[in-house]
């Protein structure tokens, strides 16, 4: 083989090399474009998840605090109707 062939050859290698690279590096550029998107999207639904359990914490509340209020006004009906039914019987007898 002559210089000249020897020559050609490492410039086609090295050509195809560069080629492939750079190609590899488009890809991979594109992968990681669309990973990071996908991940954008995850996290942009992870906040709407929790906004919504932080709603969802607040009407707990805000129905425990109602059925305190609820039990605390049966309660206090249940007294008056003890009172009424005793009352009435003591006046029967």
């Amino acid at each position: 083989m002559t210089y000249a062939t020897i020559a050609i050859s490492l410039v086609s290698l090295l050509l195809a090399a560069y080629t492939f690279l750079s190609k590899n590096t488009k890809d991979t550029t594109a992968e990681l474009t669309t990973v990071i998107v996908k991940l954008e999207s995850i996290s942009s639904g992870i906040k709407d998840i929790k906004a919504e359990i932080a709603s969802l914490k607040n009407d707990q509340s805000k129905d425990h605090d109602k059925l305190i209020q609820v039990e605390s006004s049966l309660k206090a009906a249940w007294k008056q109707i003890n009172k009424m039914s005793f009352g009435q019987n003591t006046e029967e007898e």
